[in-house]
């Protein structure tokens, strides 16, 4: 099943030079997402993303996106590898059939559990259940995406060291990189210990390449799932 996801076409999201970029104010954030009285309180934040509520603002989508840093995780190394396991046999069966798309959708619905602002995660489950007729949750799905886009983009454009954009996984690298509609070389490095650069192939702007900060994320845990 997995080579039906290579055919995917990306979401097209209007990226940089839309709106005006900043670094994310760590400290602020780390406050303000345990304060219960804050309109920034985590798990209110967290309540209302996964009801795909799209009148959060920035801010909230920033908070929310950035404040899953310093969030203790929901499951242990063991679990989620299993979890991967299983979600990688479904997604490479032959001739798929909808309880093989349903299974995509159990197995990525777990690993969101620990992961949710996984784009490839989301991806996969928006695709099978537009496949199912589960069409609300597949746009559910989408707009989640489009909130973490929003979110990672806001913090820079990649273009310099000083404007790099930054994520809380890896793993969100690619994504973007890929939302942004640009090819990767698969040629990645790592700058000043703390910046990773990934190269691009040609493209419009001329652009050699991309700029990630991902020097604040939960650390317990390494993440694999967007190379399934």
């Amino acid at each position: 099943m997995k080579k039906l996801f290579t055919l995917l076409a990306l979401l097209v999201i209007t990226v940089a030079g839309a709106q005006e970029t900043s670094k994310p104010d760590y400290t602020a954030i780390q406050k303000n997402i345990k304060d219960k009285t804050s309109p920034y309180y985590y798990n209110t934040l967290m309540e209302r993303f996964t009801k795909a509520d799209t009148t959060m603002t920035l801010t909230e989508r920033r908070h929310l996106y950035y404040g899953f840093a310093f969030m203790p995780l929901k499951m242990n190394e063991m679990t989620i590898r299993n979890i991967e396991q299983q979600l990688k046999a479904a997604l490479n069966r032959p001739n798929p059939t909808s309880a093989d798309m349903e299974d995509v959708v159990t197995y990525a619905g777990q690993l969101l559990q620990a992961f949710p602002f996984s784009i490839t995660l989301k991806e996969y489950r928006a695709y099978c259940l537009k496949q199912l007729g589960r069409y609300d949750e597949a746009m559910a799905e989408k707009a989640q995406t489009e909130m973490i886009a929003d979110a990672i983009l806001s913090s820079g454009d990649g273009t310099t060291l000083q404007s790099a954009i930054h994520v809380i996984d890896a793993g969100n690298e690619y994504e973007i990189t890929s939302l942004m509609g640009f090819e990767t070389l698969d040629t990645e490095y790592l700058i000043n210990n703390k910046y990773d650069y990934i190269t691009l192939n040609k493209n419009a702007y001329n652009l050699p390449g991309l700029y990630f900060d991902a020097s604040v994320t939960p650390k317990s845990v390494s993440r694999e799932t967007a190379g399934l």
